[in-house]
């Protein structure tokens, strides 16, 4: 296979792609670094264009030159909680970086798209989880709203140009090379990065919300089914991981245990951040039976090998490319306490 991943310096796509080079694949990585480090693809034996992926013509040149057969498209702003803070940067990285890049490669060849979404694009919608495929969409957030259109769109051009596509749903993914100093997302990340640097670990409301995590070990297995094996599962969209919801009360204790810090580690709760969903987590029977997903590891013995990892790399500064475009007296303490720094740097 040629296959074209965009936001392949990310965490998901670097696993990605350094597992289909390893299978020997025709790979090209595309990233403009935006959300990511190149340093997590660097040892990858593949072209790579640290270029947007929301650039038209230079997609156009790239699928040009390279006669892709497949698209995996990662590129993303993943700030879901952020994302009505910062609608502008949110959608030009996630709809507007998608559109072009997905143009480009059906215009020269491509016939297989694997999307990666999200679980987010069930919002609230009235249901209770867990989140099944055969729901109707129904988001809550700035961020959903752009994914859920990213995958009508998808559905509504490949039953006019004929190609094949597949929707992925992850489900919390985390796990090693997982951006350490992204204040804004990446929770189990978050917290570590918080215990490392000695800051309270602070928690959006009560701390009753559940959720559900997936280490990347268990989830990329699936991840490569889809990619490979996309004609069994085309117009799917498809859930992958949290086969088991818990608190993030549950989750703090959890990454506090395995961080080796003290049980009485601070802890700041603070009012629930807006538009987030109490209680999501979704189905896996749809991923079991198409793609084969399985837990070998699980979220308590990913937190313990991904805790390992961060210990070894360290404690990170905060860093923040983009910054909120909205601060309004909604805006969660923590972030306009960062804003405030940064400025003040």
């Amino acid at each position: 296979m040629r296959i074209l991943i965009d936001g392949a310096c990310g965490f998901i796509g670097s696993h990605i792609a350094r597992s289909l080079v390893k299978r020997d694949h025709t790979v090209v990585i595309v990233d403009d670094l935006s959300g990511s480090v190149q340093e997590t693809v660097d040892d990858i034996a593949c072209h790579k264009e640290f270029i947007s992926c929301g650039d038209y013509q230079a997609m156009r040149k790239l699928c040009r030159e390279y006669e892709f057969d497949t698209l995996v498209h990662l590129a993303a702003n993943a700030r879901e909680g952020a994302s009505q803070f910062q609608p502008v940067s949110v959608t030009e990285r996630n709809l507007g970086a998608y559109i072009p890049v997905l143009t480009a490669g059906l215009e020269y060849g491509v016939n297989r798209v694997i999307l990666f979404s999200s679980m987010s694009c069930y919002g609230h919608g009235g249901m209770s989880p867990p989140f099944d495929e055969e729901y109707i969409t129904a988001p809550a957030d700035v961020y959903a709203v752009n994914k859920d259109a990213m995958e009508k769109i998808t559905a509504i051009l490949s039953a006019v140009h004929n190609f094949t596509y597949t929707i992925i749903r992850p489900h919390n993914v985390f796990g090693r090379d997982q951006i350490l100093s992204d204040r804004f997302r990446n929770v189990i990340a978050i917290f570590m990065n918080l215990i490392m640097r000695k800051e309270p670990i602070t928690v959006y409301g009560d701390g009753d919300q559940t959720r559900a995590f997936s280490y990347i070990e268990d989830s990329l297995p699936a991840f490569l089914e889809a990619i490979e094996n996309t004609q069994h599962v085309h117009g799917e969209a498809i859930n992958v991981g949290g086969m088991r919801p818990i608190s993030v009360n549950r989750l703090v204790r959890a990454v506090i245990g395995a961080m080796g810090a003290s049980s009485n580690y601070p802890v700041i709760h603070l009012p629930d951040r807006p538009c987030e969903v109490k209680h999501a987590y979704t189905s896996w029977k749809k991923s079991e039976g198409l793609l084969n997903y399985f837990e070998a590891i699980g979220w308590e013995q990913g937190i313990h090998r991904m805790a390992g990892w961060a210990l070894r790399k360290g404690a990170q500064e905060w860093r923040n490319e983009y910054p909120l475009e909205l601060v309004t007296t909604a805006t969660p303490t923590p972030w306009l306490e960062f804003e405030r720094q940064k400025d003040a740097r």
